[in-house]
């Protein structure tokens, strides 16, 4: 676990902004999978070509926007630990 050097300030998290990410990420997801489905009803494919798209939509597009999200409760559980360690010695 590293500790913040002395001359720099904690990071206070926009708690506001992670929540507009995740909506963003569920919405731009159901658009993708529900263009997606579309196009393989239309183009006669089966319908278990579904499951390889809906894992490519999840590696190339909802795991990459999900990051800042998951960087963000990463530092908040890092930085509660380190409070939690500093009430525990004084």
């Amino acid at each position: 676990m590293s500790e913040l050097p002395a001359d720099q300030e904690p990071v206070l998290l926009d708690v506001g902004a992670l929540q507009r990410r995740v909506l963003l990420t569920g919405v731009v997801t159901m658009v993708l999978f529900l263009a997606a489905g579309v196009t393989l009803s239309a183009s006669g494919l089966p319908g278990w070509y579904v499951l390889p798209v809906a894992v490519l939509l999840y590696a190339f597009v909802v795991r990459p926007m999900m990051q800042p999200v998951r960087d963000a409760v990463r530092l908040r559980r890092d930085l509660a630990y380190q409070a939690f360690l500093e009430q525990r010695r004084g």
